[in-house]
């Protein structure tokens, strides 16, 4: 009982409500730059972390203004970065496996990463935030 409290605490709220609207804005961003890095032969690997590294640019922006109700600072542009880490790893991981070792589809693989990548994403998020955002935009 106690597990799905907490489970609700976290993932049923508002915060995590717009980190998802975002999230789904990130990823398709993330996709397309994906999906055109496969294009051009680039590894799958190497494509899937340009293709988070690009599309993360917006998503702190956005998530800096709408879910965490930060003011924008080199700070937290230079910590922001560090929350999308543990995610990329594990939708790079996920990404190979998928095509080197499954042999599945080269153009879809990352979609498959994304059930793990985002709670993972959101709560390292979340704490990088909060620990190194700076002011609230409300104040």
């Amino acid at each position: 009982m106690k597990l799905v409290q907490t489970i609700k605490e976290k993932f049923l709220n508002k915060q995590f409500i717009t980190f998802g609207i975002i999230g789904v804005i990130n990823t398709l961003s993330s996709q397309l730059f994906y999906m055109l890095f496969v294009f051009l032969k680039l590894n799958v690997g190497i494509a899937s972390i340009l293709g988070d590294a690009l599309s993360m640019v917006g998503s702190y922006f956005m998530n800096m203004h709408f879910t965490y109700h930060k003011k924008v600072s080199w700070q937290s542009a230079v910590t922001f970065p560090i929350s999308y880490l543990p995610g990329m790893i594990i939708s790079a991981v996920i990404v190979l496996i998928v095509v080197d070792w499954c042999h599945g589809p080269e153009m879809w693989a990352k979609l498959i990463s994304l059930p793990l990548y985002i709670p993972v994403n959101y709560l390292v998020m979340t704490f990088i935030v909060n620990k190194f955002g700076g002011k609230s935009s409300k104040e």
